[in-house]
């Protein structure tokens, strides 16, 4: 079985809000560095500003200490372009549902990130096997759904779709395992 994803591998995560938003949250407390993508002019720098806001409100209430609040807030960076994200190991879309979105993104993409760059979608109503459909590494294409709020629900979707690759399930099961989640394997 696959371990995962590095301690220092860079995730990326498309889409800022709050799904986006949680999911950076939870990389970034695993000590990710993470690269936060939207759409929308200055929607991904205002979630960066709000994550700090929260985690600050974390440290307050104890619940993690003031160094680690600033360390987390300060591994979430805003960047503006899918070419933005070509340095990342695992990229996590959590846009709009819509299956012509989703496959335009994932296409930019493959197009940017190293050829054994995990795509994964936060999907929970699509299919992965016709997300990957076309692509020209369906096998890294997989599901990765969290449930809201994402960092505090511990359940996490691992979707495997007919060419997903078992190597990358199985990674990312591990990756959500070591980000303190209760993944669950699931087919598409």
């Amino acid at each position: 079985m696959a371990g995962p994803i590095a301690p220092a591998a860079v995730v990326a995560v498309i889409g800022a809000g709050a799904m986006g938003a949680g999911i950076a949250q939870v990389a970034a407390q695993a000590g990710h560095r993470v690269r936060l993508l939207d759409a929308r002019a200055g929607a991904a720098a205002d979630a960066v500003r709000r994550l700090a806001q929260t985690l600050d409100a974390l440290a307050a209430k104890g619940r993690m200490s003031a160094d680690d609040a600033r360390a987390t807030a300060g591994r979430i960076v805003a960047v503006d372009a899918p070419a933005d994200c070509a340095g990342a190991s695992l990229v996590v879309e959590a846009i709009v549902e819509d299956l012509a979105a989703k496959r335009e993104l994932a296409g930019a993409l493959e197009a940017v990130v190293a050829d054994d760059a995990i795509l994964a979608s936060n999907t929970s109503s699509l299919s992965i096997t016709a997300l990957a459909a076309g692509m020209r590494r369906p096998g890294r294409i997989a599901g990765l759904h969290f449930f809201n709020p994402a960092p505090l629900m511990p359940l996490v979707e691992v979707v495997r779709g007919l060419a997903t690759d078992p190597a990358v399930a199985d990674t990312l099961f591990a990756t959500a395992a070591a980000w303190g989640k209760t993944p669950v394997h699931a087919a598409s």
